[in-house]
């Protein structure tokens, strides 16, 4: 299979981007305040990611670089039809290549209850990083890091 990991750049890609992420992030589970414009999109430091698959985009993940070598990636989303498939995996290899490529040894998530068993098979712990994360859409989520040495 065919896996590339792109930086949103182009209108389609943005359009698929936002696509992925309000179809599974917020109208699957009932929510539709979804801002495409939201100003950390923009932010220079912050890397909006489409997963594509044979030039279909099904994935999308945005890495933020937060400083002290660490990144915080955030919004994982999979296209619903292709869940369960082996792609959240193959994404996860993907960020991590791309992080280490930008210097980052950790990374950080905020994740979603029914995802932490998925980040604890792909070598996450769950580690308290940032408690004001915690609030709005991550109320619930649990924290976890992992080491990219």
């Amino acid at each position: 299979m065919k896996y590339d990991l792109i930086d949103v750049q182009s209108p389609d890609d943005w359009k698929d981007y936002h696509f992925l992420r309000r179809t599974v992030l917020w109208e699957a589970k009932g929510r539709h305040n979804y801002n495409e414009n939201h100003a950390d999109e923009r932010v220079k430091a912050n890397h909006p990611l489409l997963l594509k698959l044979h030039d279909r985009p099904i994935g999308a993940v945005r890495l933020d670089e937060a400083g002290d070598c660490s990144g915080v990636v955030r919004l994982v989303s999979i296209a619903p039809d292709v869940q369960r498939s082996g792609h959240g995996s193959v994404l996860s290899s993907l960020i991590e290549a791309y992080a280490r490529r930008l210097g980052i040894t950790t990374l950080l998530v905020n994740a979603a209850p029914d995802a932490v068993g998925f980040y604890e098979k792909m070598g996450w712990k769950k580690e308290m990083w940032d408690e004001s994360e915690l609030r709005g859409l991550a109320s619930d989520c649990v924290q976890m890091t992992k080491n990219l040495h």
